[in-house]
């Protein structure tokens, strides 16, 4: 027992020894960390945390524009043409991204000639009158350059000077007016020297006809100057042949559009029609979009 006692003293008496001999605020070696004894990590350099895998980015959802009706808006490319009335002029030039669309509210862009109604459809089996429903639903189809006797020198072979717009629903079924509007703000230009046609001329010269409305009822007159939105007159079928005589037409809106136009560089501009069928689209997209 006393051996025992001797030996716990002694013990003790060595570690006050050894504490005695540290001087105040030194710092032990640290211990070699090692290959088995790994340092702790610096804490200011924190090791990267794994992120695990990564979700792809979406994919952005197609746009999907309807009209007041729910019907969903499409078109057919620029310059594809009804079969029997190519070729077409594939022109997408958005011509005047600011434009307004020329109608009020819901419109179709198709043959007046080669579909339902017009004195060639049977050319593609479309007997039926200008109300029948297929006319009055989308996808767009261009008819400028459709085979007309015209000398449209944008056309490769002649052709139709602009395009035709049937409104929201076929007039002598539905006897609704439909509005032509101003697309840009500009001036009325001689109505009266034209038995069918409308002009509006903008500041920077580029003009727009507008053809068929109902001409004894227009809401402009020659040289008013007119804001964009601004009603014009309704869509009607007023057309006269060369030799004065009234021959209805189609109840639709003819739209043209006339700009310089050089097809390259090295040639020099002319004015004359040029296709809106893309400008139009633009203009039909934005007024879908708009609340």
């Amino acid at each position: 027992m006393m051996e025992y006692a001797r030996k716990t003293i002694t013990a003790l008496m060595a570690i006050f020894a050894l504490a005695a001999c540290e001087q105040p605020g030194e710092t032990p070696t640290p211990m070699d960390p090692g290959p088995d004894n790994p340092a702790d990590p610096d804490p200011t350099d924190p090791e990267p945390i794994d992120p695990g895998p990564t979700e792809p980015d979406p994919i952005p959802e197609e746009e999907f524009l309807d009209d007041e009706e729910g019907r969903v808006f499409s078109y057919v490319p620029a310059g594809d043409l009804l079969p029997n009335s190519e070729p077409g002029h594939q022109d997408t030039t958005i011509y005047r991204p600011d434009m307004l669309f020329p109608l009020e509210d819901a419109a179709f862009l198709n043959s007046q000639v080669y579909r339902h109604g017009g004195y060639q459809g049977s050319l593609n089996g479309m007997n039926g009158g200008q109300c029948e429903t297929s006319n009055y639903d989308y996808p767009w189809q261009d008819t400028f350059c459709e085979s007309r006797s015209r000398s449209q020198i944008m056309c490769p072979t002649g052709g139709h000077e602009g395009v035709d717009i049937r409104p929201a629903t076929c007039i002598p079924e539905s006897g609704s007016q439909h509005w032509a509007v101003a697309v840009e703000d500009g001036r009325i230009v001689a109505p009266a020297s034209s038995k069918y046609t409308v002009r509006l001329q903008t500041d920077d010269g580029t003009l727009y006809r507008y053809l068929h409305l109902k001409m004894d009822a227009l809401s402009v007159s020659d040289g008013e100057f007119v804001t964009k939105g601004q009603r014009i007159g309704r869509v009607s079928n007023d057309f006269f042949n060369s030799s004065g005589e009234r021959v209805p037409t189609t109840y639709h809106l003819h739209f043209e559009m006339y700009q310089n136009y050089a097809p390259d560089a090295e040639t020099d501009p002319i004015f004359d029609q040029v296709n809106p069928y893309m400008t139009l689209v633009s203009a039909y997209e934005r007024k879908l979009r708009t609340p």
